[in-house]
C-alpha cells in the first residue's frame, strides 16, 4: 500500500519546489498503463462486502467526525465511485466484472446513509456520488435484471440529496452552530452544490424525474458565488471576501472545473469559451494545485488549496474537456492523461489527501474516472 509522508516541517517555498520536482521526474506510465493499474488496483483492493476503503487511520489527527456515522457516508461514496470506475473495464475483464457486480450488488442493498449529527453530515457526498453512480450503470444494456431495483434507489437517493438541500439552494457538509433539518446555507460550498447539480443533470438524462424547483434554487446559489475573473467562491461566506486568497484562480481551480461544468449543463451563463477558459488556467496554475497534494491539514498550501480537490477537480476537468471542440479538445485531453498517469503511484492507486482509510479508494476511482473522460 502506498504511503503518505507529511513535509511540514519544510517551509512552504522548499515544499513547492520539491514537490514540482517529484513531478517532472515522476514514473514513466502511459495512460493506459496507468488505467489498467488503477483498475487492478480497485480490483485486488475491495472489501469481501463489495466496498472499498476503511476506518483506519495512519495518524493521530484526522478530520472532524461528528460521530461514527461519518464513516458510513466515506464508505458509500467509495463505494458509487468505486462502481463507476469499473464499469467501462468491466466489458473486456473478467476480474474487474465480478468486482463491478459485487460493488453493484452493495450499493443496491446497502442501508441508506444519514447525516452524523446536525452539523456534520458528509452524506452529501455518499448521495451525489450514488445518484452520479445510479444514472451511469442504468442505462448499461448488460443490467437490464437489475433496473427496477436501481430505479427504486436512484429514486430514494435523488430525494436524499435534494432533502439535503440549505435553505440558500446550495449543498454542504457542515453547519456550525445548527440542527436544522434543512441546512441553513451559511457553509454550502461552490462545489458541493455544483457536484450536486451534474449528479442531478446526469439522472435527469437517464430519464428519472428531478425537481425543476430544486434545481432552479441550486443554479442561483451557485451563480452566487462566481466572480467575474472566474473564479468560484468556496462557500457563501467566502464570497464576501473576493480578494481572499482561496477565491483567487489560484486558489480556485480545483473546484472551477465542477462549478463550469455544471452552469455549463443547465444553461447557466457559462459557455464553451468560460470551459475552455478554465481548463487553460488549470494547467497554467497547475504547481499550486499539485503543492496542496498530499499535505495532511486541508488548506495548508498557497491560496489555502486543500489536498482533497485534486483528483475530484482533475475528474471534473476530463467531464470538462469532453464538452470541448477541436481544436483544442484532443491536447487538453492529451494533457491531462499524461498529468494523471505521470502521478499513478508504484502500486497503482492516486491519493490526494489523506482520510482515514479511504484515500486510495476515492483518489483511484477518480483517477480511472479521469483517464476514461480523457480518452474519450
Amino acid at each position: 500500500m502506498a504511503t503518505w509522508q507529511p513535509i511540514r516541517t519544510l517551509p512552504l517555498r522548499f515544499t513547492a519546489v520539491l514537490t514540482c520536482l517529484l513531478f517532472a521526474t515522476g514514473c514513466a506510465h502511459t495512460p493506459e498503463h496507468a488505467h489498467q493499474a488503477g483498475v487492478d488496483w480497485l480490483v485486488n483492493n475491495q472489501n469481501p462486502d463489495g466496498s472499498w476503503g476503511s476506518f483506519d487511520t495512519g495518524r493521530t489527527r484526522e478530520v472532524m467526525l461528528g460521530t461514527l456515522g461519518s464513516h458510513d457516508g466515506f464508505g458509500q461514496a467509495c463505494l458509487a465511485l468505486g462502481v463507476m470506475a469499473l464499469q467501462d473495464a468491466s466489458r473486456d475483464d473478467g476480474q474487474a466484472y465480478d468486482a463491478f457486480i459485487d460493488g453493484l450488488e452493495l450499493l443496491l442493498t446497502i442501508e441508506p446513509v444519514g447525516r452524523a449529527t446536525g452539523q456534520v453530515f458528509y452524506d452529501t457526498w455518499a448521495h451525489t456520488y450514488m445518484v452520479q453512480c445510479l444514472a451511469k450503470v442504468y442505462t448499461d444494456e448488460r443490467l437490464a435484471e437489475y433496473q427496477p431495483r436501481m430505479a427504486k434507489v436512484m429514486e430514494r437517493e435523488i430525494q436524499a440529496v435534494l432533502d439535503r438541500q440549505s435553505i440558500d439552494g446550495g449543498w454542504a457538509y457542515y453547519d456550525f452552530g445548527q440542527t436544522q433539518s434543512r441546512p441553513t446555507g451559511r457553509y454550502s460550498t461552490s462545489f458541493n452544490t455544483a457536484a450536486v447539480l451534474v449528479a442531478l443533470y446526469d439522472a435527469r438524462a437517464a430519464g428519472f424525474d428531478v425537481s425543476q424547483d430544486h434545481i432552479d434554487d441550486a443554479i442561483e446559489a451557485l451563480a452566487r458565488m462566481r466572480f467575474p475573473q472566474g473564479a468560484y467562491a468556496y462557500s457563501f461566506g467566502h464570497r464576501l471576501r473576493p480578494d481572499g486568497a482561496p477565491n483567487k484562480i489560484q486558489g480556485s481551480i480545483g473546484r472551477n472545473q465542477v462549478c463550469n461544468l455544471a452552469l455549463y449543463l443547465w444553461d447557466r451563463d457559462v459557455g464553451l469559451d468560460d470551459l475552455s477558459h478554465g481548463v487553460n488556467e488549470l494547467r497554467a496554475w497547475h504547481h499550486y494545485i499539485l503543492i496542496g497534494k498530499g499535505r495532511p491539514m486541508p488548506h495548508e498550501g498557497w491560496y489555502a488549496t486543500a489536498g482533497y480537490y485534486f483528483m475530484f477537480g482533475h475528474y471534473y476537468a476530463g467531464r470538462v474537456i469532453e464538452q470541448l471542440p477541436e481544436p483544442g479538445r484532443a491536447e487538453h485531453a492529451q494533457w491531462l492523461a499524461t498529468t494523471m498517469a505521470d502521478l499513478n503511484e508504484d502500486d497503482g492507486s492516486w491519493f490526494d489527501f489523506p482520510l482515514y482509510g479511504y484515500y486510495q479508494a476515492y483518489g483511484t476511482a477518480f483517477g480511472v474516472l479521469t483517464l476514461q473522460h480523457a480518452a474519450e
